[in-house]
């Protein structure tokens, strides 16, 4: 039986069809067939017509929500200048001060210097580049359940489904992966587990001075928003220094303020990283990635090494500095205050009125993950897998965008400056969608749209 979804969308479905027939499958993650035509703060429009509420961001790459004044007027200014001009041959005025800004705003006053990449992923293998050349080492840790990207180096980083490595082997040696400690874990089992498999191997088979670097990300998104303990990341700093690993922080998709903080690294007391892996809302909407490390560790590779085309283009650059710009301001911050206790309360209300379904939820500043979950045959609860398909879903049909992160987590991204009272109504959407699963009135047809992870 084919489902008939409760919206008036014929033009969608039509443009999904043709998009079959010229897409690479790989290229979508679809939950439903949205396709958008236009955006405005937290409001996105499909091409029939119909209103959404943006709890996605696109993917944490819109932090401002979709045009946001300030950026446009940037970006509408540049266009008149230069769009972008090859940056390995010539300098451009906005790659420049957005560089200086950024690395401003490195933890510890590090003096730090920035090399521009495409996005998230081509930045994650510069980080492996950097590492690689200035200490002279080979071998890279990473950690189960987490992502980096796309890239060939990103992708052997990346651990989170098999589906980014099906078919596609042999990938790039001497990455190496170990175990993460969330805070979904108790303080005993992370200082007694934490960097146990690491010092094991440390011991038996990887020597410690052919280590470049830990690569990691201090709260990880695809796995289901989940920040790292913070007995785990000082007892894995700490074996950094120890033996002179590089520790690289991995904020592509948790930074620029979606956490609370510039960078989610920085909720860690103490912690100062060697290097910055940026990309995503870096580009204020626009494509751009970022490197940041270190003084020393930039002036490692010489050019051409890592240089790309449209990388550091004035574009891009001029977009994420009106970003920056409007972040520093005191009626940001005063939002993103406010917006950060909201959505805790607002989550509180729905943990309130479902509490055989909503499990928990977990998360820092305007990045959270909530737990979805079902009885047993035994009555113990266990991650309801379709459960959280079908709300979002609904949510969808109910003018709500959001997706599902691992096996039952309800991705919570919303424009750090969404209004409140959008906020809110998207939560009350939420509430009548996970209603809706409860009293047995979303279908398992539905389940057939489901093409995620």
């Amino acid at each position: 039986m084919v489902y008939k979804i409760k919206k008036h969308i014929p033009e969608s479905e039509a443009l999904v069809e043709r998009d079959r027939k010229v897409i690479a499958t790989c290229q979508h993650l679809s939950s439903y067939p949205f396709v958008i035509d236009r955006a405005r703060g937290e409001m996105l429009t499909d091409v029939d017509g119909n209103e959404y509420i943006d709890f996605l961001s696109s993917a944490s790459s819109l932090n401002l929500g979709s045009a946001n004044v300030h950026i446009n007027q940037a970006i509408r200014e540049q266009l008149e200048k230069c769009t972008q001009y090859n940056g390995g041959y010539s300098y451009n005025e906005p790659m420049i001060s957005y560089a200086e800004r950024l690395v401003s705003r490195y933890p510890g006053g590090v003096k730090a210097k920035i090399c521009y990449g495409n996005c998230g992923s081509d930045c994650n293998d510069a980080a492996v580049k950097f590492a690689r050349a200035y200490t002279g080492r080979t071998k890279i840790i990473t950690f189960i359940n987490g992502y980096h990207g796309n890239t060939y180096c990103a992708s052997t980083m990346t651990t989170c489904t098999p589906r980014m490595h099906a078919k596609m082997g042999p990938f790039m040696p001497e990455i190496y992966h170990f175990p993460f400690f969330g805070t979904d874990v108790s303080d005993e089992i992370a200082e007694r587990e934490g960097t146990r498999a690491i010092e094991e191997a440390f011991q038996l088979y990887m020597p410690a001075d052919e280590v470049a670097a830990v690569i990691i990300e201090p709260i990880q998104g695809d796995a289901g928003i989940l920040p790292a303990h913070p007995i785990f990341m000082r007892k894995l700093y700490d074996l950094c220094k120890k033996n002179g690993i590089l520790f690289i922080s991995e904020e592509v998709q948790q930074g620029f303020w979606r956490t609370g903080k510039f960078f989610g690294i920085e909720h860690y007391q103490g912690i100062i990283p060697d290097g910055i892996i940026m990309g995503k809302s870096i580009g204020g909407s626009l494509t751009l990635g970022a490197f940041m490390a270190r003084e020393e560790i930039m002036n490692s590779l010489p050019a051409p090494a890592h240089v790309f085309t449209l990388s550091g283009n004035a574009l891009a650059c001029a977009a994420g500095r009106a970003a920056f710009d409007y972040y520093e301001t005191d009626e940001f911050q005063n939002i993103l205050k406010n917006n950060s206790c909201q959505i805790v309360d607002e989550m509180k209300e729905l943990k309130r009125k479902h509490p055989e379904t909503v499990d928990s939820f977990r998360g820092l500043g305007m990045s959270q993950g909530i737990l979805i979950v079902k009885k047993d045959s035994e009555g113990c609860k266990v991650p309801d897998v379709d459960g959280v398909f079908k709300i979002i879903f609904r949510a969808y049909e109910k003018g709500l965008i959001l997706i599902t992160l691992g096996l039952n987590v309800l991705r919570i991204q919303p424009p750090l400056n969404i209004r409140p009272e959008k906020l809110h109504e998207g939560f009350v959407i939420l509430d009548e969608a996970i209603t809706d699963l409860e009293e047995g009135n979303i279908p398992d047809e539905v389940l057939s749209y489901r093409h995620g992870w």
